[in-house]
C-alpha cells in the first residue's frame, strides 16, 4: 500500500469516527493522556496542514490558524483535502524540509502523517466509545510505517513504551500496542 491509498482509506475511517461525535465528546479524555478529543483532532489537522505545506514547499504560517473553528468534521475535511492536493508524484518523490523534523522524502512524510491520523482516529474512538472500523491491511501498513520511524525502545515525542500483544493479535491491536496504547 502506498501513502496516497492509505490516505484515502484513513480519510474514510477518520470521517466516520468524527461523524459519530457529539458536542459532549469534545472534552472527553483519550488514550493520549495529554490531549482530549478536541485537542487530538486539532493535532491531526495541524499536522496534516504542516505536511501538506512542506510537500508543496510553502513556509509554515507565523501563527497556527484555528482549524477547528467550523467543527471537527470541517477541520478534518480541509486537512484531508490539503494532503490529497499535496500528494503529487513529484512532491512524494522529492526530499522536503519539515519544520522541526528535518529533511525527508515526501513519501515518508506523507506516510507518517497518515499513520498519525489513523492512530489518533483510534484514540478518539477509544476515548469516546464510538464505533471504528480499521481495515486490517491499513492497520498493518500504519504499523509498518511506525516500525520504520519509531524505535521500540528509548521512546519520546508522544510515544509510550510498547504494550505487548500476542502474535495472533489483529493488526489493529498490534498497531495500538506498538504505539503505546492498550488495545
Amino acid at each position: 500500500m502506498d501513502a496516497t491509498t492509505a490516505l484515502a482509506q484513513t480519510n474514510d475511517v477518520m470521517t466516520s469516527v468524527i461523524a459519530q461525535l457529539t458536542p459532549d465528546h469534545r472534552e472527553q479524555s483519550t488514550p493520549c493522556t495529554e490531549w482530549n478529543v478536541h485537542q487530538v483532532i486539532d493535532h491531526v489537522c495541524q499536522g496534516s496542514h504542516m505536511v501538506a505545506g512542506a510537500l508543496q514547499q510553502q513556509p509554515p504560517p507565523a501563527d497556527a490558524p484555528d482549524l477547528m473553528a467550523n467543527g471537527p468534521a470541517k477541520g478534518w475535511a480541509n486537512a484531508h483535502a490539503a494532503l490529497a492536493a499535496a500528494a503529487t508524484p513529484e512532491n512524494l518523490s522529492d526530499t522536503r524540509e519539515l519544520p522541526g523534523l528535518g529533511a525527508m522524502p515526501g513519501e515518508v512524510a506523507m506516510s507518517v502523517i497518515v499513520a498519525d491520523a489513523l492512530t489518533h482516529a483510534w484514540d478518539v474512538a477509544k476515548g469516546t466509545g464510538v464505533n471504528i472500523e480499521i481495515p486490517e491491511e491499513l492497520a498493518g501498513w500504519a504499523l509498518a510505517t511506525w516500525q520504520q520511524v519509531v524505535p521500540p525502545e528509548g521512546r519520546g515525542g508522544g510515544f509510550a513504551e510498547v504494550v505487548p500483544v500476542g502474535d495472533d493479535a489483529s493488526a489493529v491491536d498490534r498497531l495500538a500496542g506498538y504505539t503505546g496504547r492498550q488495545p
